[in-house]
């Protein structure tokens, strides 16, 4: 199980809902990269009570009833960063609960964009991790956008022999 030491820099931050304080942001990463209470305690150095004890502090927190619910929770929060790996706490989310306003600009959880661009034939997964990181952000309205440019390429390859023009 990696341990909570490959991270170049997390930004330390309290949830804008919920306050997680550094050591829980630590327990929540190891569990979403799938590690059980034991791996978590052994990296971390604390008791397996100490990991459970934390886990049941934030499943509270965060209004949940298990580890799942907890880690997709902070995923949809915007806690954890979509599309890395592995994952990171991410800097400045933004809480679900604020007024409609404040979250303009951010991304629709129920939009997967990169199963968009697969659907419409781009070749996402010869991307490196940095690039369909950057795609996975992408809005609905911006995959539309580029399936169009994609379509109007693919038009003008026809009338250029021996070219292939690709988008992504």
């Amino acid at each position: 199980m990696p341990s909570v030491h490959w991270r170049t820099e997390i930004n330390r931050h309290a949830h804008a809902c919920v306050d997680l304080t550094n050591r829980e942001l630590d327990i929540v990463t190891l569990l979403a990269l799938g590690a059980s209470t034991r791996e978590i305690a052994n990296d971390l150095l604390v008791s397996p009570h100490t990991v459970a004890a934390h886990l049941a502090q934030m499943l509270r927190k965060v209004s949940v009833a298990n580890r799942t619910e907890l880690v997709a929770r902070l995923y949809a929060e915007g806690v954890l960063s979509q599309g890395a790996w592995p994952p990171v706490v991410v800097n400045g989310h933004l809480c679900r609960r604020r007024r409609a306003s404040d979250l303009k600009g951010t991304v629709d959880m129920s939009f997967d964009a990169l199963s968009a661009l697969r659907e419409a034939n781009h070749p996402v997964d010869l991307l490196s991790t940095a690039q369909r990181t950057v795609l996975a952000g992408l809005t609905e309205q911006e995959v539309e956008v580029l399936n169009s440019i994609k379509d109007r390429l693919e038009v003008a390859a026809g009338e250029v022999e021996g070219q292939e023009m690709k988008l992504l």
